[in-house]
């Protein structure tokens, strides 16, 4: 349970208040401290401080420090200019509790809008970036595209100038030669051309051996198709996934055998039982027998091969929840317990220790889970149907004691 520091001290001016808050030196480092307008909560495990805050303060001109006499010194700044009354507000339990859930909604909200409104800058700032980037490449593109240009015109006019001169000064004219493609094409045409010029008409020439061979493939008659078939294939069921020709049997018996007798070590193997066991109500029966001897292993065994059985035996999933529960698992016993409470359905007299119990039970796996609040709501409705159990009221006055002395469990 938390120790709570009351042995603070403080002074105020009419415009800051400074807190001193004393803490061991070996837990300088490991203080964990949460603020609002209205509260102050510093906890540094084992130790816990909190602070019900007269009026308001500016957190954003706050500061806190850890000075070197192992003391936490809290610097605040008024929101209004006045001299305080008291530095905490007069609340009780209840009060409290509500005013802390109301400033832990204030604080996520405000850190919600806080997140979405950095991410939308991130976001702006990052179509910004890429825009710019754009901007930029545009304008080195059309800046090459113009150098380009001027190049490619400058080499023209050139080239102009230098057949003009050529043409004046030797009174030769220049012309442009085709290109090799365009040469290339129109040689082949003419090749061409020249070929089926060149062709002479060839006679058409009877055989005796080809219409022979013609008239034998018109009479040939085709064998009929194959009548279709499914062909099933069925394989040696393995436990392991490797062929058998691949296998080593003598190593893969042993292995399964070991199995086996780790398996009876636990008290329970489904391939042991007779036909005539393969019952449910029988496997819970032997569940309570492994119970009793103190076999819990081998009574969650028995249950759950009960439970595939019949999923519908409330009895079964409340037995798993107690072996479960003396072994520790407390989800587990948690989760058999509310299984089995939607069986028991209708309530009725029959069936009500049945469930007072179970909700006894999953009580207690709350609250060893660390749900203090949720196992008192629970035990005070098993208390409800067990009112003549004494053993249920110790357990909730136990609980109520521990809770009031750490009020932020769950």
């Amino acid at each position: 349970m938390p120790i709570v520091i009351k042995d603070y001290t403080w002074n105020q001016s009419s415009t800051n208040i400074q807190l001193r808050v004393p803490i061991p030196s070996v837990y300088t480092e490991k203080v964990d401290l949460f603020s609002s307008d209205c509260y102050i909560k510093a906890n540094f495990s084992p130790f816990f401080f909190e602070l019900f805050l007269m009026h308001d303060v500016d957190m954003t001109k706050s500061k806190c420090t850890i000075v070197h006499e192992n003391c936490l010194l809290i610097d605040l700044v008024k929101k209004e200019e006045r001299i305080w009354s008291d530095l905490e507000k007069i609340l009780s339990k209840e009060d409290k509790k509500e005013l802390r859930q109301k400033i832990l909604e204030k604080c996520q909200e405000k850190a919600k809008n806080e997140a979405e409104n950095k991410a939308i800058m991130k976001s702006n700032l990052a179509r910004f970036t890429v825009q710019q980037a754009m901007d930029i490449d545009n304008k080195q593109h059309i800046i090459m595209d113009s150098r380009r240009d001027e190049e490619c015109k400058k080499a023209m006019d050139q080239l102009e100038i230098w057949k003009n001169n050529t043409n004046k000064s030797s009174g030769v004219k220049i012309t442009e030669l085709p290109s090799s493609e365009d040469e290339l094409s129109r040689k082949k045409v003419d090749v061409s051309i020249a070929s089926v010029k060149q062709i002479p008409k060839q006679l058409k020439v009877r055989s005796e051996y080809v219409e022979k061979k013609k008239k034998e493939t018109a009479k040939r008659v085709l064998p009929k198709l194959r009548d279709m078939a499914q062909v099933e294939i069925t394989h040696t069921p393995r436990s392991f996934p490797t062929p058998s020709r691949e296998s080593t049997a003598r190593e893969e018996d042993i292995w399964l055998k070991n199995i086996t007798l780790a398996r009876r070590a636990t008290g329970f193997v489904s391939e042991d039982l007779r036909p005539e066991e393969q019952d449910p109500q029988w496997c819970k029966e032997k569940g309570d027998e492994f119970f009793r001897s103190g076999n819990f292993l081998g009574a969650i065994s028995a249950y759950t091969h009960g439970i595939t059985l019949s999923d519908k035996l409330p009895s079964l999933f409340a037995n798993r929840a107690a072996a479960h529960f003396s072994l520790g698992n407390f989800n587990k016993c948690a989760n058999d317990c509310s299984t089995a409470l939607d069986l028991m359905k209708p309530a009725c007299e029959i069936n009500r220790r049945s469930r007072g119990k179970c909700i006894a039970r999953r009580a207690a796996a709350l609250a060893r889970l660390g749900y203090l609040n949720k196992a008192i709501d629970e035990m005070k409705a098993a208390a409800k149907l067990l009112p003549d159990d004494e053993n249920l009221k110790k357990d909730i006055y136990d609980m109520e004691r521990a809770w009031e002395q750490d009020p932020d469990s769950e």
